[in-house]
């Protein structure tokens, strides 16, 4: 095996085992066990633990944009593009293949568990998504889909919170129910922007 192929396997079994157990379970005994490695053979690729955590979470990362935003299913921005990413973020992590929870996640509730570099990866994931939902909203008030007086931090504050919601009562709390109860909230907030929308557009044809 070669050095990237097991710097890779490393990572994948990090990143399996950070989404069944938590970030904070990573060590690099437990690493090397799953990877059937010495825990040198770890070492020799992350020599902190620090960098194999901050590692994970960049390949967590990716695999969420690829799963989430790298598929083009010709919807062309605006509302639709925000509803179709919001349906594909919420249990993005069965679709990616991985055993458990998303370990970016996970690694929020953490957050005060981790030491100072990791916990500012893991903020720094959180903003990442937050930055996506901030581009989808403003997109769809540019196309004239949302008011545009809409706050557009509050909106992905909003959303960003059913997310982390549909986490906890997924994962933690084992909710069978949790994914029907995200979508709902969802549309909830999707037919309360239509329908504020719609009502200015008409007040706007109206006055003309």
């Amino acid at each position: 095996m070669s050095g990237q192929e097991t710097r890779t396997r490393v990572l994948r079994v990090g990143l399996d085992l950070a989404s069944a157990e938590g970030l904070c379970k990573i060590t690099f005994g437990s690493v090397a066990r799953r990877a059937n490695l010495s825990k040198g053979g770890v070492v020799a690729h992350f020599p902190h633990l620090g960098d194999l955590k901050r590692s994970i979470l960049d390949v967590a990362l990716d695999l969420w944009s690829r799963t989430c935003l790298g598929v083009d299913t010709g919807v062309g921005g605006g509302l639709p593009s925000l509803i179709r990413y919001l349906n594909l973020w919420i249990g993005w992590t069965r679709r990616a293949g991985l055993p458990g929870s998303c370990p970016i996640a996970q690694a929020i509730v953490e957050l005060s568990f981790l030491p100072g570099p990791v916990r500012e990866a893991a903020a720094a994931a959180e903003s990442v998504w937050r930055q996506t939902l901030i581009m989808l909203i403003r997109d769809a008030s540019d196309k004239r889909h949302l008011l545009q007086d809409t706050d557009v931090a509050q909106l992905a504050w909003d959303l960003l919170g059913i997310y982390l919601s549909h986490h906890v009562s997924s994962h933690s709390l084992r909710d069978p129910d949790a994914d029907r109860k995200a979508q709902s909230s969802v549309k909830r907030i999707v037919a309360s922007i239509e329908a504020i929308s719609g009502s200015a557009a008409r007040q706007r044809q109206d006055g003309q």
